[in-house]
């Protein structure tokens, strides 16, 4: 699944296809299962059958300048959570999303910025929503986001966005010998509030 956006990468930011980790553990894949109580999309499957994630030793980054995280920290997030769960409702919430919590089980971080959002898999959508789509979810601000229909989608939407130099190397982190991913503006969900794509969000946070 990631031969063409590493054939791209190694063009680009070669020190990020370091970072990948080999293909997870499939007793990994059933351990995430078994904790969530349902049965993981396959593209969700298939994706960590490929690469398992980043190695967290490396500083890097990948879909939506966000960390890809390996299953063990996934799972441990999800043990976590499920000993912590809060119903704590989102500020606003994408139609696709249901609003009445943050965190879930059924919310699982594939990304995680280390300060304010989560990249999530999505196993729980509203009615109009669809099981296994990628959402924002800012805990911060508690606002989520739809961001892709499904896994499939988020690594074509990343390569075509690649090819198309919607992605920078980050200045500083250049300065320090680091291959770190810039997402443009208009596709930087984690900047929301700065980006006209998504100024319907602040409206609706002012009503």
């Amino acid at each position: 699944m990631f031969d063409k956006i590493e054939s791209i990468l190694k063009q680009k930011a070669p020190l990020i296809v370091e970072a990948f980790q080999g293909a997870a553990d499939e007793s990994k894949i059933e351990q995430l299962e078994s904790l969530i109580g349902t049965v993981l999309p396959n593209n969700l499957k298939k994706m960590y059958r490929s690469r398992n994630g980043f190695d967290y030793t490396k500083f890097a980054n990948l879909f939506y300048g966000f960390p890809f995280l390996e299953l063990d920290v996934i799972i441990q997030a999800q043990e976590n959570l499920k000993s912590t769960n809060t119903l704590e409702p989102l500020r606003y919430a994408d139609p696709e999303i249901k609003s009445d919590y943050t965190f879930g089980l059924k919310r699982i971080p594939i990304g995680d910025d280390s300060g304010t959002s989560l990249l999530c898999v999505d196993l729980d959508p509203s009615d109009v929503g669809s099981y296994g789509q990628i959402i924002l979810v800012d805990y911060d601000m508690r606002v989520a986001l739809k961001l892709n229909s499904s896994v499939e989608e988020l690594l074509l939407q990343f390569e075509d966005d690649l090819i198309n130099d919607k992605y920078s190397l980050q200045e500083d982190a250049l300065a320090d010998g680091v291959h770190w991913l810039k997402p443009s503006r208009e596709i930087d969900p984690g900047n929301w509030f700065n980006s006209s794509r998504w100024q319907y969000v602040n409206t609706a946070l002012k009503k």
